[in-house]
């Protein structure tokens, strides 16, 4: 390779440098607002699915939004549960955990 080449791959290289560098999303920041996505995506998954299962058991049995309210707390016990294992770095593994697992 002739030194030509060698400082057009250089610059190329420099200017690609430079322009990530310039962006606003860093790799760690995109890291981080993946997990705030995923945590978001977690409790309102539980809620959501708790509410619906509510509101469908409630309509079904012609009852008053009792089953909605307790299944909407499940939910939201379920998606803090989610949020916590997702936070400890638990969030991928099944089943329990014993404190030597860490």
């Amino acid at each position: 390779m002739s030194t030509i080449n060698k400082d057009k791959n250089l610059s190329k290289r420099i200017d690609y440098a430079l322009a990530k560098k310039d962006n606003k999303l860093t790799f760690k920041n995109q890291d981080s607002l993946n997990i705030y996505y995923r945590v978001g995506t977690e409790l309102l998954a539980g809620l959501v699915i708790g509410a619906g299962m509510g509101w469908t058991l409630d309509q079904w049995i012609n009852s008053t939004p009792l089953f909605l309210i307790i299944f909407f707390i499940l939910g939201a016990i379920a998606g803090i549960y989610n949020l916590w294992r997702v936070l400890t770095g638990k969030g991928l593994k099944m089943g329990f955990f014993n404190e030597k697992d860490k």
